[in-house]
């Protein structure tokens, strides 16, 4: 075990602040330089460095640098080490931080600074990274999986800073204890302590369309909200009992910004944070938030008497010989089970044995404005944004709809607009849907429902011909009745959907990609059924162990006294709400009770 040494001091002050352009008066800029470090500065004496790396700049300004790094090796003074940086490690440490600016805290990702916000407040070209080389698959899929037309594949990691949080789509619906089937009485009344929805809308800055009110979301949105009035939903649609104006992580940073739709992502609010701590160490009022880049962690290291006391990642190994040093596992539901799964033996009896999550419907489906009689038709871009709830009749599995609902005068020149207020992007109105439909509004309907947590053959377990502990895990999804039934209804309630919008359901055309184009017709199910499951679920679920619950009611793997599991991983079942805020909650729920003592 690695002897105590002078590491804390990286929590402290900042040695030195490199000089910037916004450093405009004071000191002449060499004075910022260490003694140390004789360098080049504006020229002289010498021209300066003419090949800079975007990652050594990066790290001058926020990240812990190779240097530092290299010198890491004994975390006796940390108090926390959060794998991750995504929403739910952004939730845990902004909590921790606000609670006490002094708590010393080493962020680890995996990857490396990418985009520095989403992708969508990003220009149009951007859309381009969507999908493709930025997304990685952890795991090996089954051949069943692989195999089956509807499933296909399972969505995979976006290994860089901020992880998925830089693509997600923002929808942030609140589910009621109802909709969280099988979840212990803990984690219920946990959501209904004062504040916990609050502070994790406050958190993603959530808004409801609705309140939107900028150029693009106005009185297209005012109608759809009108025709799916919740106190009429049930008999527009007849198994849906929940509507409302999206809920999405698009609002205002502050009251008085401007800027009205601005998709939530965890890079500017991580660094911000940092600056934040940065300056709090300066004043000897808190300490620095330290964040490694390209820190993929393998495994965590003996946990003999119940305590972590090691971090094996790429490159070193990271140990302490205190009980007071916790990790906090932030880095997907998928990550978080492997890194479980190969480093505590216990939890191999159930972590990994549920794994749940969404499987989709798109459909898109236009009619012409003019149905829409007195409408307030603008000649500029209008878009809506809805959601609408609901169950099978008798297995009571959950799904809901997703709907955006586009008028586009102009999609060539207003394609920017529409790219960057997009309600979903992954589920946006094409081009060639927009071109030829100007006098119509066209709907988009993304459609999400629950796999079942009663299916033994959905499960990720440990891949002992892959020697990668970080990869070395084998991931199955089928489709069992329940599944299916779900399916066939959630279809439905789609298209009741889109036809109590249109006012006119003769009137309606369908979009059909074996055609590509409009007719009159409902697609084949095979044309509407989107391979590619997301939101996965439940690998590592708070739970009692004889219920296969591989969490207390801490977060902890069981036995387990220093070590805590955020993100979806731990929802007993996936429901059909998108999972992000519910989750961010938890993280904020786990730091204040750490806060507090518990656990300790």
């Amino acid at each position: 075990m690695a002897s105590t040494n002078h590491n804390h001091d990286l929590f402290g002050a900042p040695d030195h602040v490199r000089h910037n352009f916004h450093c405009r008066v004071g000191n002449p800029p060499q004075k910022s330089v260490p003694p140390e470090q004789p360098v080049a500065v504006h020229g002289f004496p010498v021209p300066g460095e003419q090949s800079p790396k975007a990652a050594t700049v990066m790290n001058d300004d926020f990240f812990l640098s190779d240097a530092k790094w290299a010198n890491l090796k004994n975390l006796d003074m940390c108090d926390y080490v959060v794998i991750g940086s995504g929403c739910t490690a952004l939730a845990f440490i902004e909590e921790a931080l606000r609670l006490d600016p002094c708590k010393k805290i080493l962020c680890l990702e995996r990857g490396d600074f990418w985009l520095p916000s989403h992708f969508q407040n990003l220009p149009l070209p951007f859309k381009m990274v969507l999908g493709g080389e930025s997304e990685t698959f952890p795991f090996t899929l089954s051949a069943e999986t692989y195999n089956n037309p509807e499933l296909g594949y399972c969505h995979g990691s976006c290994p860089f800073f901020g992880g998925r949080s830089t693509f997600w789509s923002a929808w942030c619906p609140q589910p009621t204890p109802p909709l969280m089937r099988d979840f212990p009485p803990g984690m219920i009344a946990t959501t209904e302590e004062p504040g916990f929805w609050e502070q994790a809308k406050g958190l993603l800055n959530v808004t409801s369309a609705a309140d939107i009110e900028d150029t693009v979301f106005g009185d297209l949105q005012k109608m759809i909200d009108q025709k799916l009035d919740q106190s009429e939903i049930s008999q527009l649609v007849p198994t849906a009992d929940f509507s409302q104006p999206a809920q999405m992580a698009v609002g205002r940073s502050n009251p008085t910004s401007t800027l009205r739709f601005n998709k939530f992502s965890t890079p500017g609010p991580l660094l911000a944070r940092n600056n934040t701590q940065r300056e709090l160490a300066k004043e000897g009022k808190g300490a620095q938030l330290l964040i490694r880049l390209n820190a993929t962690v393998a495994k965590l290291k003996d946990c003999s008497d119940g305590y972590v006391r090691g971090i094996q990642t790429n490159d070193r190994i990271l140990e302490w010989n205190n009980k007071k040093t916790k990790v906090v596992l932030c880095a997907g539901a998928f990550p978080n089970a492997t890194l479980l799964l190969n480093s505590i033996p216990s939890a191999r009896r159930t972590v990994g044995k549920r794994v749940t999550g969404h499987f989709l419907t798109h459909i898109a489906a236009r009619v012409p404005i003019s149905v829409f009689g007195k409408w307030n038709q603008k000649p500029d871009l209008e878009i809506a944004a809805h959601y609408v709830a609901g169950t099978h009749p008798e297995t009571g599995r959950q799904y809901h709809v997703q709907i955006t609902a586009i008028h586009s005068t102009n999609p060539d020149e207003q394609a920017d607009d529409a790219a960057r207020e997009c309600p979903d992007y992954a589920a946006a109105a094409t081009r060639d849907q927009l071109v030829g439909s100007e006098e119509y509004v066209v709907f988009v309907c993304a459609t999400l429902g629950e796999f079942t947590e009663e299916n033994p053959n959905n499960f990720l377990r440990l891949n002992h011909n892959n020697p990668d502990p970080t990869t070395n895990v084998l991931l199955q999804y089928t489709l069992v009745d329940a599944d299916k039934k779900l399916w066939d209804v959630m279809d439905q309630a789609t298209y009741k959907t889109i036809e109590a919008m249109s006012g006119d359901p003769g009137a309606l055309e369908y979009w059909d990609e074996n055609l590509h184009g409009w007719t009159k017709k409902h697609p084949a199910v095979e044309n509407i059924r989107v391979p590619g499951i997301v939101h996965e679920a439940s690998t590592s679920f708070v739970g009692d162990q004889a219920h296969g619950g591989s969490l207390d009611g801490l977060y902890r793997p069981h036995g387990v006294k220093n070590l805590f599991v955020t993100g979806a991983g731990i929802l007993p079942t996936a429901g059909s709400w998108n999972p992000t805020m519910t989750i961010c909650g938890y993280a904020q729920d786990l730091a204040r009770r750490l806060h507090r003592g518990e656990g300790n």
